[in-house]
């Protein structure tokens, strides 16, 4: 089976990245690959002009372990999720984006150490990596320095809450103190915002 599970909704990426469609030297940063679904749907959908490219940030261990808080899920129908997000996964993510692999550039590890070392700037950023409040947070931050002005930034699962560890409360903080540097363009199950400043190119 080639996913295991189906967390990825297209909607917000549809109506908000369609300019990068069959533009050259386009660059698109995911934080959390898990098995590919998205990051071949980013391939597959935006990033079809010439040299443009994903990076994919992901530390592939137990979900558990990947965590600042240790967090244990479970899914809606009981299955721990460290059953889903595993060192097994790694290999689950190549398989799956096999196709599309000249175009993807794995980075195995935790965003917070990988971020400060990337060279490139990013016309896309997708936050969905460990969904504790301080490592959102982190990843906005870092990740908003990587962000080319037009830039867009979307943030996974703001309404997602496990007791106070919350995406929300680190992307509340995050549109708060960067107000004056992005534009809100939707909130929803996920946000999404623009880097004010001139368009890509």
């Amino acid at each position: 089976k080639k996913y295991s599970v189906n967390w990825f909704s297209s909607k917000n990426f549809d109506k908000h990245l369609g300019e990068y469609i069959g533009v050259q030297n386009i660059n698109f940063l995911e934080i959390g690959g898990f098995e590919g679904m998205g990051t071949n749907y980013f391939v597959d959908r935006f990033l079809t002009g010439e040299n443009s490219k994903i990076i994919v940030i992901d530390p592939w261990i137990k979900y558990s372990e990947s965590t600042v808080t240790k967090m244990r899920l479970t899914t809606a129908n009981g299955v721990e999720v460290d059953d889903l997000i595993n060192e097994d996964t790694y290999d689950i993510f190549v398989r799956n984006t096999k196709k599309n692999k000249s175009k993807i550039i794995i980075k195995k590890g935790f965003s917070k150490d990988i971020i400060p070392l990337l060279d490139e700037y990013f016309h896309f950023i997708y936050v969905d990596g460990d969904h504790s409040e301080d490592a959102v947070w982190l990843d906005a931050i870092m990740g908003f320095d990587r962000l080319l002005p037009g830039g867009v930034m979307v943030f996974d699962d703001y309404r997602w809450q496990s007791g106070k560890r919350s995406p929300k409360r680190a992307i509340d903080r995050f549109l708060r103190e960067y107000e004056k540097e992005i534009d809100v363009l939707d909130i929803n199950r996920q946000v999404v915002i623009r880097r004010v400043g001139g368009q890509h190119g």
